[in-house]
């Protein structure tokens, strides 16, 4: 095995190692694996994005000239997270991951706060609490949402709302999501901003980022999410810990049911990481 610097043109190759470790992921623990985008260019837009903000923390690893694992991490103002940690299928449990995690963390060295999101597998579990980091268990809610009423006050994102979500990202976690709050909106999510309280990104009835103020704005923009919802599609709201109880109310007021599943890794200082329900990609 081989690790080498991740490169942005590497984007599609390891796009193919996270879909197949997700399927994997999915078969092992017997549920239907999620069907894989049409369009694979959001998920390569992302791998490119932090390849080339994040040099340091993009690893490759290589056997016999191909690409069996990928590590992608980033720093925003002294914030460290893993965004992307994936094996290959028939090649895990080698060393591998082990490896590239290494890389990983070394580009945190320094950091004052750090972040991981965790699936369920036992052996990342257990990778990342012996890094040093603190888990706090997750949830996620699922289901077809019953009507949820637009809140007032909720719109789309504006270019001059930047300062506000800045604001709001150093409040709830002590770093903005700056540029990649955009590329998110690059690829496809929307992005709604309650003015002066907060914003949630969402996408496919899913919830990929919420950050706000205070309980109440959080609320207000979780339902507005859950509103934007087509009607008779499923609705997902993940990454909620015990800290989170406004959204855990929201979900079960709009009839969504809960399970618990991964987990969230902190360590150092990471803001009061509430109220927020964090990026699976970017923290």
């Amino acid at each position: 095995m081989r690790l080498r610097p991740l490169l942005p043109e590497d984007a599609p190759v390891v796009y193919d190692v996270m879909v197949q470790s997700f399927a994997d992921l999915a078969a092992r623990f017997h549920e239907d694996p999620a069907p894989p985008p049409g369009d694979p260019e959001p998920g390569r837009l992302r791998i490119r994005h932090l390849a080339t903000t994040d040099p340091g923390g993009a690893w490759l690893a290589e056997e016999d000239g191909a690409v069996v694992g990928a590590a992608l991490a980033l720093l925003r103002e002294g914030l460290w997270g893993l965004s992307l940690l994936v094996v290959r299928p028939g090649v895990q449990s080698r060393g591998t991951g082990r490896a590239l995690l290494e890389r990983a963390l070394a580009y945190g060295e320094g950091a004052r706060g750090q972040i991981i999101l965790a699936s369920s597998d036992a052996r990342a579990l257990r990778a990342y609490a012996r890094a040093g980091l603190t888990l706090h268990p997750t949830a996620i809610a699922q289901g077809v949402p019953a009507a949820v009423a637009m809140p007032a006050g909720v719109r789309p994102y504006e270019p001059g709302d930047r300062s506000m979500t800045d604001a709001i990202g150093r409040h709830v976690r002590g770093a903005p999501h700056g540029d990649d709050l955009d590329v998110m909106r690059e690829s496809g999510a929307a992005v709604l901003v309650l003015p002066d309280g907060g914003y949630v990104v969402h996408r496919d009835g899913g919830v990929g980022l919420l950050a706000a103020r205070d309980e109440a704005a959080a609320a207000t923009l979780l339902r507005a999410a859950l509103a934007r919802v087509p009607e008779g599609s499923r609705a997902t709201v993940s990454w909620l810990t015990g800290r989170q109880r406004w959204a855990v109310d929201v979900a079960l007021e709009a009839g969504l049911q809960l399970k618990v599943e991964g987990g969230l890794f902190l360590r150092g200082d990471t803001g009061p990481f509430s109220p927020y329900l964090p990026s699976g990609a970017y923290l």
